[in-house]
């Protein structure tokens, strides 16, 4: 059920708030790949997650793809309509598809400028994904493929209500920017030592613990 309340800013809202929200908030389908916001294009609509997961995803001009920040049930896609600009330099596509509540970015604003307490959860918001999304590019950066596998499949499941979700082998290598049969290679190890259970696209965290040892501190610091 999209219920407005799964998504925890939204249900972080006074009574007050929501009332003047929720004729405004239109419960809308996520369908996995599809592209909420275009990178360069001014925002006009947001989307609370109610569940699902939207990636951010930063293109080159090969085409080729990294993700560098993930946003679930506990964000906003779109915030930096809220960080001083109506454009975002990133693509926020679908990667597990669900249920969102979406508003007009004009409308929220009025409501964002009443300094009221969405103002300061979604100020506060915006300074936590870019703390993710800063310690992702460093991740990139510095990290081997299969810690970053490891962080970004636990970044998953913290995100997921269920217990498996669709993961095929060439979403993942475009969200690490590594090569199909790199990632292929991984998954195919981690899963030989009990750890994730991968078959037919989907994928079930078998041994988090496990997986946990394996990701870079950059798990950690993002989930805290």
């Amino acid at each position: 059920m999209n219920e407005p309340k799964n998504n925890l800013i939204l249900a972080a809202l006074s009574s007050q708030e929501y009332q003047r929200l929720i004729d405004n908030l239109e419960p809308v389908s996520i369908a996995l790949h599809e592209i909420l916001i275009e990178a360069g294009s001014e925002i006009e609509s947001l989307y609370f997650p109610t569940q699902g997961i939207v990636s951010l995803v930063s293109t080159m001009k090969d085409g080729s793809t990294t993700e560098v920040g993930l946003i679930g049930k506990e964000g906003m896609v779109g915030i930096s309509q809220f960080l001083g600009g109506g454009v975002t330099y990133n693509r926020a596509v679908v990667q597990i598809q669900g249920t969102a509540m979406r508003i007009d970015a004009q409308m929220l604003r009025v409501e964002f400028e009443r300094d009221s307490s969405l103002q300061k959860n979604l100020s506060g918001y915006g300074l936590k994904l870019f703390n993710q999304v800063s310690q992702c590019s460093a991740c990139n950066n510095h990290h081997s493929v299969e810690q970053r596998t490891a962080r970004w499949l636990l970044m998953l499941d913290d995100r997921v209500d269920d217990e498996t979700f669709v993961m095929t082998q060439q979403l993942l290598s475009q969200m690490l920017g590594v090569r199909r049969t790199g990632v292929s290679e991984i998954a195919s190890a981690i899963q030989q030592q009990g750890i994730i259970d991968y078959s037919r696209g989907r994928m079930r965290i078998l041994n988090r613990k496990a997986l946990e040892a394996i990701a870079c501190e950059c798990y950690q610091i993002i989930k805290s």
